[in-house]
């Protein structure tokens, strides 16, 4: 049973609902949900899922949906992951937006006001808001936004959208930038996430959407502050997560509403992701000392090679940026 606060966010609800999947982040999850509180220029709530962890995530949340009516807290029984999290959130919510916000990240305090007012003026249902990186400390680590072109909203189409999500290591993909959602399209469409995906989740909840009529556009403002963590799941992906991910991409080639271009799209996007998982298993095996498996892997799908060296290389040089004085 969800723990509410004890009062209502305004008279008329909340016009945005922020969606927080949690999983071990006792240590940070209460900054998160002060900084979604302190969004300026629109009425919010927070809801805060606590997907089965075994720190003190839950207590941290039910501790301050008791101290502000706008803070929901909930518990999974079961570890479900950000899908499932996510999932139990939306089913709760009651705002006219959805925002999804990481437990470790962080808003500017106006970025929901901008971003609704943009989707308001177009006739959006989705808004994309850029991002800027920051370290576990909260300190910048590009100069740069994540995106840096286009410099004025956009609206982005299905096509534009996979084709930003092609690179399979590294790169900016889009699939990184926190959605504001129209919760009467999710709620008249009937999507979700799918809840089998562990990582690349809000890929697969957006063309979803797009596919059903949705317009979505770009913001570029980068007002939403996202925490590059060492081992964090963006950054180390499981065979098993990439595997799932090639199912869902898979799935969705079957939908009627592709057309010829998307699906190509589709497809070279699915094949990145057999390259990636290939790679990750040849990385594993190495580490494992497993030197037959990974040369097993790499003559099944040699087109990996590539990739495979990239990601060599990329991991050595790290190493002597470490090592160095």
């Amino acid at each position: 049973m969800p723990i509410r606060g004890k009062t209502l966010a305004a008279t008329e609800g909340p016009e945005v609902s922020i969606i927080i999947a949690a999983w071990e982040a006792a240590g940070f999850v209460g900054r998160c949900i002060e900084n979604a509180l302190g969004q300026e220029g629109v009425a919010v709530e927070v809801i805060v899922v606590d997907d089965a962890s075994e720190d003190d995530t839950y207590d941290v949340a039910r501790a301050m949906a008791d101290r502000d009516g706008r803070v929901t807290a909930l518990r999974l029984g079961a570890n479900g992951g950000p899908s499932g999290a996510r999932n139990a959130a939306l089913a709760v919510a009651r705002g006219k937006w959805v925002a999804v916000l990481d437990a470790d990240d962080r808003m500017v305090p106006r970025r929901l006001q901008r971003m609704v007012a943009l989707a308001e003026k177009v006739g959006a249902d989705i808004v994309l808001g850029n991002l800027a990186e920051v370290d576990e400390t909260g300190q910048a680590i590009a100069d740069e936004p994540f995106i840096t072109r286009p410099d004025a909203p956009v609206r982005f189409s299905a096509a534009a959208w996979i084709a930003g999500n092609l690179r399979a290591v590294g790169g900016h993909n889009l699939g990184y930038l926190k959605p504001l959602i129209r919760r009467a399209f999710l709620t008249r469409e009937g999507i979700s996430y799918d809840p089998d995906l562990r990582n690349g989740e809000d890929f697969h909840l957006v063309l979803c959407c797009l596919l059903a009529g949705a317009e979505m556009w770009f913001s570029p403002d980068a007002d939403y502050l996202y925490t590059r963590r060492g081992g964090s799941v963006s950054a180390v992906s499981a065979v098993e997560h990439i595997t799932a991910l090639i199912r869902a991409d898979t799935d969705m080639l079957a939908h009627p509403a592709l057309t010829p271009e998307l699906r190509e799209l589709l497809d070279a996007r699915r094949r990145s992701l057999q390259d990636l998982r290939t790679t990750e298993t040849v990385l594993q095996a190495l580490k494992a000392r497993r030197i037959g498996r990974a040369r097993a892997a790499l003559a099944a799908r040699p087109r990996a090679a590539a990739l495979v060296l990239r990601q060599l290389s990329e991991g050595l040089l790290r190493r002597l940026r470490r090592a160095a004085p």
